[in-house]
């Protein structure tokens, strides 16, 4: 079972069914320099042996691990959509994802990005926190705003966490996509002003001025710049 079923498994009870799941995973020119950082680290090995030819194969064997495992916890982020919510953050192994329901997105805040999300930071200075799950890689994806960490971890009783928190996510199909799913899933579940704002939401590409963040980012706050 991979980690997206086994969180959506899970966290069942909170948002129903899962009726898509969304992944961002690492393209081909990422997985390629993981590849060839290996083989020249390997090299090194075999240009430098150890006393025995094990000595030699063991390095190379743990930088495989190395760098197997940084690509694995670097490629766990998702996006899963669920009949009364969301899960967003990363699936990798010894990791969870939040848990955002439908009553705690904001209307109108849900937006496709279908370009230049690597701009986000630079346009928000939101670069550092928790709720910004997206990677160097990332082409696309989903900005809203929502509960705080805390009240999507469940370590607040529902409606007593902060709200206005901004989440963003990447997704490698079209965001428009994930975009649609989550207004159908939100008008079957009966918040009908949410969903008809995320479905007139057009996708937008971010331009990186922090003046443009009104009109492409609704509802996400600009940290000043001193």
């Amino acid at each position: 079972m991979s980690g997206a079923r086994r969180a959506a498994r899970k966290h069942r009870d909170q948002i129903g069914q899962v009726l898509s799941i969304h992944h961002d995973r690492p393209g081909p020119r990422t997985v390629t320099a993981f590849a060839v950082a290996w083989i020249v680290m390997s090299a090194l090995t075999v240009i430098v042996p150890g006393e025995t030819v094990l000595l030699a194969v063991v390095p190379s064997l743990a930088f495989l691990v190395i760098l197997g495992g940084i690509l694995v916890m670097l490629s766990g982020e998702r996006l899963i959509i669920g009949e009364r919510g969301i899960l967003l953050g990363s699936v990798a192994p010894f990791l969870s994802p939040y848990v955002l329901h439908y009553d705690q997105l904001v209307p109108g805040t849900v937006v496709p990005i279908s370009g230049g999300i690597r701009r986000y930071a630079r346009q928000t200075g939101l670069s550092t926190m928790t709720t910004v799950r997206t990677s160097w890689w990332s082409e696309r994806g989903i900005s809203l705003v929502g509960p705080d960490p805390a009240s999507a971890r469940g370590r607040r009783r529902p409606g007593s966490g902060g709200t206005g928190f901004p989440w963003l996510i990447g997704t490698r199909a079209p965001a428009e996509q994930a975009a649609r799913e989550i207004a159908q899933a939100a008008a079957a579940a009966g918040f009908v002003d949410l969903a008809r704002a995320t479905a007139a939401a057009p996708p937008r590409v971010l331009s990186g001025d922090p003046r443009d963040a009104p009109q492409q980012l609704p509802g996400v706050a600009v940290m000043r710049r001193g």
